[in-house]
């Protein structure tokens, strides 16, 4: 549990940095949702309960940790503008709805002992449900400009060149504000 809200964690920052474009959000994302997805996959059945196998629905966990695991991953690639962020997040949105219904069903009959672990289980899917459905309802060209508020020129490139990926001069003039802003701080900063 305390491995996988520091990851959670970690990919919070992540996200925070790419928001305010802080150099290092790349790296940050990309490691700490590659590690919540491989945390979730093959080790959900360790970390969806405290720690013994007798406290939980182990299929359910294991199969959640699958659905569960396409969340992350669906988030990083539309963080990163990366082709196929929708439909992964779409998917990730279908079978954690079909999964938050089926661990609601399963909680309401369960033990008492089986409490903690689905009120635990339902709240982290509520987590990715919710950071899904924003991801994938908020367009590309929104995040640019959050991440890029405060030079609009290049929001305006890189939404230019995302939405015309085939015009190289689209693609030019974006690489060449990138060159005259990495001049201008060299210049700025000696």
């Amino acid at each position: 549990m305390k491995t996988e809200k520091t990851f959670i964690i970690l990919f919070i920052i992540g996200l925070i940095t790419k928001i305010f474009d802080i150099p290092g959000h790349t790296i940050l994302l990309i490691i700490s949702s590659a590690l919540i997805s491989i945390l979730y996959f093959p080790a959900s059945f360790y970390f969806y309960s405290d720690k013994t196998l007798k406290n939980q629905n182990i299929a359910l966990s294991i199969v959640g940790g699958m659905i569960l695991a396409m969340a992350p991953i669906g988030c990083l690639f539309k963080l990163m503008y990366w082709p196929g962020a929708q439909v992964q997040l779409l998917g990730a949105i279908v079978l954690i709805a079909i999964l938050l219904a089926i661990t609601y069903i399963l909680s309401k009959k369960s033990k008492d002992e089986l409490q903690t672990y689905y009120k635990s289980y339902i709240s982290r899917i509520i987590f990715w449900l919710a950071l899904s459905l924003l991801l994938y309802t908020v367009p590309k060209n929104t995040l640019i400009k959050i991440q890029h508020h405060n030079d609009p020129e290049l929001a305006r490139l890189k939404i230019q060149a995302f939405e015309n990926p085939d015009n190289l001069e689209y693609d030019n003039a974006l690489q060449n504000h990138y060159r005259q802003r990495d001049s201008l701080y060299m210049i700025e900063n000696p």
